[in-house]
């Protein structure tokens, strides 16, 4: 499993833990308001870790493209 998957299981699954705590604490007044707000900002963290691991690749991608498109230039250029 990729850490990019992992990170998104965890995610999804504070989010219905987060859901779940917010529906108790409306109609059973049982978790704590602290508890329901470090759900939510463990889900908000796992997400931009996961969006940041997202941007890193796609910036690596990016890299080897245009020293892909530089090589073939350079080639062009030499004939």
């Amino acid at each position: 499993m990729s850490k990019r998957l992992i990170l998104d299981i965890l995610f999804w699954i504070l989010l219905i833990i987060g859901i779940i705590l917010v529906i108790w604490r409306i109609f059973g007044n049982s978790p704590t308001d602290l508890s329901i707000i470090i759900t939510f900002i463990l889900m908000l963290m796992f997400k931009i870790w996961s969006m940041n691991d997202e941007l890193k690749e796609f910036k690596h991608h990016v890299k080897l493209s245009f020293m892909k498109v530089r090589e073939d230039l350079n080639k062009i250029k030499s004939r």
